[in-house]
């Protein structure tokens, strides 16, 4: 008797490690989560006492709570518990196909039921680093079909669109042709044209880009009704690319330069320097950070906030990357114990980066890096109170961002930007849906929306923590305890504790 209850633990670790089973969870169709406080970001509605019901993957009912539900099959007492829609995470990479199994255990044990794939092909001749359109759309296609856990990855990048002087590989390999890392309009042009072809999402743009490759890539982009997001590069204002139709602008550092009385001189530096002037001298990273914050205009960021508004700009700031620069040295941040969940090799590229990072870094580069990290908050504020769309996105599996875990990072820094609960889990769930067009299936809890939802033991609402205090995930209608969930992290664990590096 003892080994039969093994037997269902056991078979999940090998089913995770080697796909041979689907997803465990509740068989049912059917699910009544009884008693429960519903908390619905997108119409801002808390609902006390309400018993959802779920079939076939959907939501089918929500009404007060009734005895008579009790005997209902799927039946679940959420008496105390608060349900809140599953969580997006809008800027993820799901890295090399041998790190990837561990990063969708991570994500969707963490209550991460969606996911923007922000490096989603590779450029061919392909290399050995990245994952390609046809591995990412396999594992969607797993994914949703139940073969696989994760979340559903509602949009693939194109693979990373680079200037001239970030070509080299691994990200551009040997033999990728010329235009893939455009040097003026024709090149863009003929860049758009090869996108299209590869099936995927939209077009990720990077900082190194030249000036004139970029808006020409934007407006054939537009002329072929594919978006553009990612980076805003270097020698372009955010103004410029919000007013051209660039959709989401990712990471914390452009939108607080241009809201300076430096970012216009900045700007200028970095257009002739691409452009090939070996005479700009461009200032330390620590002086221009400085320079960003001090020069900072408050009414010159408001005006630039509002074109963003008006012209529909999501932002994405992803405030754990620049934390990543003013705590790479310090040893508790290196010591996560979320590193037991990375695999070996991943690991190891970590631990370069933060040791790079250290070492190059003097008291006074720390220093601003600090600064810059807590001025991006602010900026953030400014941005919330503008009206500006904002998204919660962690780069996941860059330095230190932790697939799943460290959206609720991202969440709390959201909340110490002055973001209230209520609108921080609305850039999680309301504001992604509507940046996919998916509002009627996704982003609250409403009947006819599919059933991707957390049903968490303490309310969001009073802490934004709480969103960690995960009893169950709802995905695809399909019930994941506790017990399914910890195993999840299990097999993550075990994958990474026992992933040989450089071994797929």
């Amino acid at each position: 008797m003892a080994n039969q209850n093994l037997k269902p633990a056991l078979c999940l670790i090998v089913a995770l490690l080697l796909h041979g089973c689907a997803l465990p969870g509740r068989d049912s169709d059917t699910i009544m989560i009884g008693n429960v406080t519903v908390i619905d970001p997108e119409s801002r509605r808390v609902l006390e006492g309400r018993d959802v019901h779920i079939v076939d993957g959907r939501i089918a009912t929500i009404r007060h709570t009734g005895a008579d539900n009790h005997e209902r099959p799927g039946y679940i007492d959420a008496e105390g518990k608060f349900l809140i829609p599953g969580l997006m995470d809008m800027h993820v990479h799901l890295a090399h196909p041998m790190f990837s199994d561990s990063t969708l255990e991570l994500l969707l044990a963490n209550g991460v039921t969606s996911v923007r794939e922000m490096s989603g092909d590779c450029w061919e001749p392909r290399g050995e680093i990245f994952a390609c359109i046809d591995d990412y759309r396999e594992l969607q296609a797993e994914i949703e079909a139940g073969l696989r856990p994760g979340p559903h990855i509602e949009r693939l990048s194109s693979a990373i669109v680079r200037g001239p002087s970030e070509r080299r590989p691994p990200h551009v390999p040997e033999g990728a042709p010329d235009f893939v890392t455009p040097t003026d309009a024709a090149q863009a042009t003929t860049l758009v044209g090869h996108i299209r072809a590869r099936d995927v999402d939209f077009i990720k743009t990077y900082s190194g880009l030249p000036r004139g490759a970029y808006f020409a890539l934007l407006e054939e982009a537009k002329a072929a009704g594919h978006e553009v997001s990612g980076h805003v590069p270097h020698p372009v204002l955010v103004l410029e690319a919000s007013e051209r139709g660039h959709r989401t602008i990712e990471h914390a550092r452009v939108i607080p330069r241009d809201c300076s009385r430096t970012g216009s001189e900045l700007r200028s530096m970095w257009q002739r320097r691409l452009a090939g002037d070996v005479d700009v001298e461009m200032p330390e990273v620590a002086e221009q950070l400085n320079a960003i914050v001090t020069s900072f205009d408050p009414a010159l960021c408001r005006r630039l906030l509002a074109e963003l508004v008006d012209n529909g700009t999501y932002y994405v700031p992803t405030h754990e990357t620049r934390e990543m620069d003013a705590r790479a040295g310090n040893a508790d941040y290196r010591e996560d114990p979320r590193l037991a969940y990375v695999p070996t090799m991943l690991r190891g590229f970590w631990q370069q980066d933060l040791q790079s990072t250290a070492n190059s870094s003097s008291a006074e580069d720390v220093a601003a890096y600090a600064a810059f990290f807590e001025h991006g908050l602010m900026i953030t504020r400014l941005a919330f109170q503008s009206g500006v769309q904002i998204m919660a996105g962690t780069d996941a599996n860059d330095t230190i961002s932790f697939p799943g875990f460290s959206l609720h990072d991202e969440l709390l820094h959201l909340s110490r930007a002055g973001l209230p609960p209520m609108d921080v889990l609305r850039a999680a769930t309301t504001t992604p849906a509507a940046y996919l067009d998916q509002s009627d299936l996704l982003g609250g809890i409403a009947v006819g929306k599919r059933a991707d939802l957390l049903l968490l033991d303490a309310n969001p609402l009073e802490n934004i923590s709480n969103t960690r205090s995960i009893d169950s995930v709802i995905f695809n209608g399909k019930l994941l305890n506790r017990v399914t969930l910890d195993d999840l992290l299990d097999a993550a664990r075990s994958r990474a504790d026992n992933h040989p590096a450089g071994n797929s």
